[in-house]
C-alpha cells in the first residue's frame, strides 16, 4: 500500500468516526448544523452528518 493510500484510509476512518460522534439528527424540527469533514490535501469531502443544537432562551 502506498503512503498516500494509507493516509487516505486513515483520514477516511477518522472522518467516519467524527461523523458518527456528532450525528444526532432525530428528525425533529430542532435547529441543526451540517457538519462536513474535508481532506485539506485533496479537497474531498470524506463524511457529513447533521448535529442538532439548542438555543437558550434569553430572559
Amino acid at each position: 500500500m502506498s503512503a498516500e493510500l494509507a493516509r487516505l484510509d486513515a483520514a477516511q476512518a477518522k472522518a467516519d468516526a467524527i461523523a458518527l460522534q456528532v450525528a444526532d439528527h432525530d428528525g425533529s424540527d430542532a435547529p441543526r448544523l451540517l457538519v462536513a469533514v474535508i481532506d485539506p490535501v485533496t479537497q474531498t469531502r470524506l463524511a457529513t452528518a447533521f448535529a442538532a443544537y439548542e438555543v437558550e432562551e434569553s430572559s
